[in-house]
């Protein structure tokens, strides 16, 4: 990929929880993460041009978990990339994402944007995000 080009890789992390009893499944393992970095890097890839999605505004997500992920991303010597969470009607999540949002979004669809962040409870937790997702534009510059 190096080789042919490639200026930009991004990794489906989501998580830094790679706990056996997390609400959601576990894509990869923390070893096998650092070894795909290490191989990104020895093929060429600088820290800059490489970095890892993270969930962000989740139904019920602990804040916390997204500020230990983007640590956990940095211990890897790559950047973290919020991926931030946005109710889509009739995917499995949805009902959890009604259940928590803080509008009525089966009636007002145009709330679900992911930039309201609708499934997070706090106004607290929202300023939180916004801290968390200045530090990663901090990052990346």
């Amino acid at each position: 990929m190096f080789r042919s080009g490639f200026k930009t890789i991004r990794l489906g992390l989501e998580t830094a929880d790679f706990s056996r009893n997390r609400r959601h499944d576990i894509k990869v393992l923390a070893d096998e993460f650092f070894h795909a970095v290490s191989a990104l890097k020895a093929a060429g890839f600088d820290s800059r041009q490489i970095g890892a999605y993270l969930l962000c505004g989740l139904p019920g997500q602990d804040i916390d978990d997204v500020a230990a992920s983007m640590a956990f991303v940095r211990k890897a010597g790559i950047q973290p990339v919020l991926a931030y969470y946005s109710p889509i009607p009739h995917t499995p999540m949805w009902e959890t994402a009604v259940s928590c949002a803080r509008f009525d979004i089966p009636r007002h669809p145009l709330l679900t944007n992911n930039s309201l962040f609708p499934c997070v409870q706090s106004q607290d937790g929202i300023h939180r995000i916004s801290r968390l997702k200045n530090q990663q534009v901090s990052d990346i510059v």
